[in-house]
């Protein structure tokens, strides 16, 4: 079995997340895009050092998880987030996923979080199937959408 270490991200990590994100999502980011990411990721570094995670395996990022505390917001109590879970396409299945969302979970339980949440596409059911197995089920949100013309 392949041994996975989670631990929280640093800026040292970002290049390879950036890399695994390329990958999910199987296409190239622009110039600018690639900056966005990079500065999404140490802004949740900076921001929430201890929701912001990664997986190893071999010394190598295979994966990362970031999650927020939302002390606020339409009628719920203090709640954990996920708002992003991305594992290198190469390793899928073997365990990194579940590594990283058991490890959020788990801190988010010792914060006294009993409610924790993400939101998911409708007909994204590998991530739904996910998410599921880590004990997720639907919630009574309803997501709504506002688009311009």
């Amino acid at each position: 079995m392949t041994e996975i270490t989670v631990r929280p991200m640093n800026v040292k990590d970002i290049t390879q997340a950036v890399n695994i994100h390329k990958r999910v999502i199987r296409e190239g980011l622009s110039q600018d895009l690639d900056y966005e990411i990079t500065e999404l990721f140490v802004s949740f570094i900076k921001k929430t050092p201890k929701t912001c995670l990664v997986a190893e395996i071999n010394n190598n990022v295979a994966g990362f998880i970031i999650g927020v505390i939302k002390e606020w917001g339409f009628g719920v109590e203090r709640s954990g987030w996920i708002e992003m879970i991305e594992v290198d396409p190469k390793i899928m299945g073997k365990g990194v996923g579940k590594s990283l969302g058991e490890a959020l979970i788990k801190y988010f339980t010792d914060e006294g979080i009993k409610e924790v949440y993400t939101s998911v596409k409708w007909d994204s059911g590998d991530l739904i199937a996910f998410f599921k197995s880590i004990g997720f089920d639907k919630s009574n949100f309803i997501n709504l959408e506002y688009k311009s013309d």
